[in-house]
């Protein structure tokens, strides 16, 4: 990347909850999944686990595998719940305020960048579908560093990618971990919560916005 970059203005978009509504589809297919096994799901611990992507949290999936007379595996699970949302996000439409945002910030000649926790499959296909794949001078996921959120290490990776000032930058979160991992790599961020998250803590927040529609470009660029 050219040095030039480091005097440009950065916008980093959060994937799931901010591009697309996957998280209630997840949320959703949870609830099925435990429904059908005759179990009720935790929806307080599953909150802990939006923006992350590590060991050390909640995982769903691991009371339906330890049910008497289940024949799937954690992982199975996993990936059951994976393809079932990623088909019902499949008929998703971006989030409101989405598009006009990219264009208006392409217009203003700010680089766009998507830091998420997800795998970066599962962002390249959505976005590929969405057509706006090649609208992001940087994509990093979770297969790209060793940490995911709330560790700095997907936005710092951004910076790295893209050589801009991390005063240049900010960031748009669904979640109060993503939103502490800007914070974290030093980083401004608005939060733009939704019907899962929206009950979360967003005091690191610059802002708090109930869509992407009501951000004024003009105060950032």
């Amino acid at each position: 990347m050219s040095e030039d970059n480091r005097l440009k203005k950065c916008l980093i978009f959060d994937f799931d909850g901010i591009i697309l509504d996957t998280e209630t589809a997840e949320v959703a297919v949870w609830h099925d999944l435990y429904a059908e096994a005759g179990l009720t799901f935790d929806m307080e611990a599953y909150l802990e686990t939006i923006g992350r992507n590590d060991p050390f949290t909640f995982d769903p999936a691991e009371p339906l595998a330890k049910r008497e007379g289940e024949q799937r595996s954690a992982e199975q699970i996993h990936k059951e719940c994976r393809m079932r949302t990623f088909l019902h996000a499949q008929k998703l439409d971006l989030m409101e305020g989405v598009s006009e945002l990219i264009v208006s910030a392409k217009a203003r000649g700010c680089l766009l960048a998507v830091g998420s926790s997800a795998e970066h499959w599962w962002i390249q296909s959505h976005l590929t579908r969405l057509g706006i794949y090649d609208q992001f001078d940087t994509i990093v996921t979770f297969d790209d560093v060793e940490n995911a959120k709330p560790a700095p290490d997907i936005f710092l990776k951004v910076l790295e990618n893209l050589a801009v000032f991390r005063a240049n930058a900010l960031v748009f979160e669904d979640s109060q971990n993503g939103i502490l991992a800007a914070h974290r790599a030093g980083i401004r961020a608005i939060a733009v919560p939704n019907s899962i998250t929206k009950a979360q803590d967003f005091t690191l927040a610059e802002a708090v916005l109930p869509s992407l529609a009501h951000f004024d470009l003009d105060l950032f660029v």
